[in-house]
């Protein structure tokens, strides 16, 4: 821990932006080349909105969809170029680099600038994203250190936990987060949501003349799960079969959906090879895929018909226990970025419901101090320690700066004690000798031109 206090004396050429010597000219180089990524990144984004919402086109919406695209494209610029021009203001301001200006404070300040420009409405979005692969990062940061032991398979606890409170808020009157509710809805259909159930509560109160005797025992209820479908199930069919159907169903839409993703991004090899189609067609994450979607749909419908021949009525609390139990889909197919956005997406709707109920407090520009540390902590970890940053966020920075994040001198960064220049052990920035100094000029005056 003693070594996080050192300070490093090295100037921003030696240490960060070893592709430039000059200040200006490497923050304006990454403005650029942050500036044509950003087109191409949010140009595909909200070309795909369109022609989603292609029916509401108009010249309006069109206006206003141009006008969203460069506020994103400014919003990604500004966070590319504020995090290099940061990194060289504080270290000209302090004179030295220290552990947290090395990476995290330029990222920080880089990051609040850049949210402060994007729209209001896509602020939460982005604080919630980015929070997800910051606590991903950290814990396998965690990990590494020996901080915690690693937890098998800890995916499916995470996302067993967010799927309790999201169902049963799906099955309720007033679910807490639209976004995740619409999510459900487009995977489990709306018979099983809270309106639908609220609905199907006041017909049957008008027009079942004669409700199940509570007299009837468990193992009478249990046998009739396998023969015919409870008065208040949604379904016609019986609800062993519906179980199976919805089994079915869910497979093939998993597996189509998985093919689908994997087809489009393979594309142009797919022209050049089109041999390759038959294995990715029967790729098996295509099969996971279609086994957590089957296990997910029939599970938690299965559970609530369950619910409702035990306790004889629709309750928000069923859809905690088939939250729970579909949530063992994962076991299938591992995706611990999935459970752990449906966590951070749970707990923002928690503390929504609690600021709206007076149960908490709402802290002013909360959503934009989150993004800001939680993207200065990426940056933090990319430059510190790489190894264990998520791969796809990673590939995401390079390409944003043109794999100048890279040219990073991480073999400077030894002093903290954190084995920094691990994957970069054979690389050594190709400096200009009239603006090093020669403590760095001696460390590999080989690779000096």
């Amino acid at each position: 821990m003693g070594g996080f206090s050192k300070l490093l004396p090295y100037t921003c050429y030696e240490l960060g932006h070893c592709f430039n010597h000059s200040c200006c000219f490497a923050s304006l180089e990454i403005c650029i080349i942050g500036f044509i990524e950003s087109c191409k990144i949010y140009g595909l984004v909200y070309l795909l909105t369109a022609l989603i919402k292609s029916r509401k086109l108009s010249f309006e919406y069109g206006r206003k969809l141009l006008k969203d695209y460069i506020t994103s494209v400014c919003f990604l610029t500004v966070n590319a170029f504020g995090y290099i021009g940061s990194f060289c203001v504080l270290r000209h301001i302090l004179g030295h680099v220290n552990f947290l200006s090395a990476s995290f404070l330029p990222g920080m300040i880089g990051s609040l600038m850049a949210i402060n420009v994007e729209r209001p409405e896509r602020r939460s979005l982005l604080a919630i994203y980015v929070t997800n692969v910051a606590s991903e990062c950290l814990w396998n940061v965690a990990v590494g250190h020996g901080y915690v032991k690693a937890i098998p398979r800890g995916e499916i606890l995470v996302f067993a936990g967010a799927m309790a409170v999201l169902g049963y808020t799906f099955r309720s009157s007033k679910p807490f987060s639209k976004l995740m509710n619409s999510i459900l809805q487009l995977i489990l259909g709306g018979s099983e949501s809270g309106p639908m159930i609220v609905a199907r509560n006041a017909r049957a109160h008008k027009e079942l003349q004669h409700p199940q005797p509570k007299q009837k025992s468990w193992f009478w209820r249990l046998s009739s799960l396998f023969t015919r479908s409870h008065p208040l199930c949604p379904h016609k069919r019986g609800c062993l079969p519906n179980f199976v159907m919805m089994g079915v169903q869910g497979f093939l839409k998993g597996f189509l959906l998985q093919f689908a993703v994997k087809f489009m991004s393979s594309f142009p090899r797919l022209l050049r090879s089109p041999s390759k189609l038959h294995g990715l067609l029967f790729s098996r994450n295509n099969v996971n895929a279609g086994l957590f979607f089957a296990w997910f749909i029939s599970v938690f419908k299965g559970t609530c018909c369950a619910g409702r021949w035990w306790h004889g009525k629709e309750a928000p609390s069923h859809g905690a226990v088939a939250g729970v139990l579909s949530a063992l889909s994962m076991y299938f197919y591992s995706a611990p970025s999935i459970a752990l956005y449906i966590m951070w997406k749970v707990l923002e709707g928690v503390y929504e419901k609690g600021c709206d109920e007076g149960y908490l407090p709402r802290i002013p520009g909360s959503v934009e101090l989150l993004y800001s540390l939680s993207t200065g902590y990426l940056f933090h970890v990319a430059v510190m320690e790489k190894c264990y940053m998520k791969p796809s966020y990673w590939r995401f920075l390079k390409r944003l700066t043109w794999g100048r994040l890279c040219h990073y001198n991480r073999h400077l960064l030894a002093p903290f004690g954190l084995d920094s220049a691990k994957d970069f052990e054979h690389f050594w920035p190709n400096y200009d000798p009239n603006f090093i100094s020669e403590a760095v000029k001696k460390m590999n005056p080989n690779h000096i031109s």
